[in-house]
């Protein structure tokens, strides 16, 4: 999705994932080392957290910054 604002993985500088059930942790860390190379991983935050939609487990929320 951000790259259909012109923006790339690279420019993300924080994320929030909210988690119904903390046990996921191990596998949204799995598919997370897919999107971002270690040590230049964005600031991040993991909250367990109940979903008002039944459907939804995890939730992501990311920060990026534009570039001039």
């Amino acid at each position: 999705m951000i790259e259909s604002c012109n923006g790339h993985m690279e420019d993300i500088v924080k994320i929030t994932i909210y988690l119904r059930d903390a046990d996921d942790l191990d596998r949204v860390n799995t598919v997370y080392r897919e999107y971002f190379k270690p040590g230049q991983e964005p600031a991040r935050v993991t909250i367990q957290a109940s979903s008002p939609i039944r459907s939804i487990d995890v939730e992501i929320e990311a920060i990026a910054a534009a570039r001039g």
